[in-house]
Order: structure tokens, then C-alpha cells, then sequence
């Protein structure tokens, strides 16, 4: 399954490109990709008739990020990030395990926080997505601003 490459550039702000011919990827930065998308996408709750309908895709991060409590706080922020970082990783694995065309190496294993950093007063985080299968030695790795001043 290919994916479009995308990148994220936190120079001036937060913002994600695609070039005008953007290349398709496989393998571990589809994988990262997804990632992305998947952490910083809502879980919803859907209502038909009586019955209600929860779907359980997303990383829900804007709900563990979006309190102000949480931002007011540096390790409120990390176990914010946290949560938000295992409940990608439960939906992705999930999602995986329903996707019978998906490679080994656009699996996902686990993923970790690897550091929160305050670079020109915007805390940044750095996670490191581990596939199922690993095709090269480069960390898979990504750069999430969470609050700006």
C-alpha cells in the first residue's frame, strides 16, 4: 500500500508540505505517516436512532493536549503525551490486524516519547515510532509542537 511522502516544518510554526509531485512511499515511513495522522486524530462518537456508535480509530491528542490545566504544566504535558502516544499506537494495532495487505515494516510495534524540548518558547515533543519490521538503521522519528507562546 503506498502512501503519499509527506513533511512537517516546525521553522515557523506548524505546517505539513507536499511538493508539487509528491513521491509515494512504502514500507517504515508509511508508517510514520500514519502515525502522524493517526495521533492527532479525534475519536468520535457517533448517535443513530437510540444506539450510540463509538469508533475507535485515533490517537485522540487534542483531548489530552487541548486542556488548559494540562498546558499549564510540563509533566501534565508529558503524560499527556504519553496517553496520547499508547493510544495511537492501541488503534494503529488494531486497525493493522484488520488491514491483511499491510507489510511487516508498516506495522507498528510500539512507540515511545523520547524527549520534550523548549526550543524559542515552543515545547516541542519527539517521538520514535518502532515498526514490526525495521528496513534501515534511521530512527523513525517526529516532532509535535505542543504549545506556542
Amino acid at each position: 500500500m503506498a502512501d503519499f511522502d509527506f513533511e512537517t516544518d516546525l521553522r515557523n510554526g506548524f505546517e505539513i508540505t507536499l511538493s508539487d509531485n509528491p513521491r509515494k512511499v512504502a514500507g517504515n515511513r508509511a508508517l510514520l505517516n500514519r502515525f502522524e495522522i493517526t495521533f492527532m486524530t479525534k475519536r468520535r462518537i457517533f448517535g443513530v436512532n437510540n444506539d450510540v456508535f463509538r469508533d475507535p480509530f485515533g490517537g485522540n491528542a487534542d483531548k489530552y493536549l487541548g486542556q488548559s490545566r494540562v498546558l499549564n504544566d510540563t509533566q501534565a504535558i508529558a503524560a499527556a503525551v504519553d496517553l496520547a502516544v499508547k493510544e495511537t499506537v492501541s488503534s494503529m494495532k488494531e486497525d493493522d490486524a484488520q488491514v491483511e495487505s499491510l507489510l511487516p515494516t508498516e506495522k507498528i510495534d510500539r512507540a515511545e516519547v523520547v524527549s520534550l524540548d523548549v526550543i524559542s518558547g515552543v515545547i516541542t515533543a519527539t517521538i520514535q515510532v518502532f515498526p514490526v519490521e525495521v528496513e534501515s538503521y534511521e530512527d523513525l522519528r517526529f516532532q509535535l509542537p505542543i504549545v506556542m507562546e
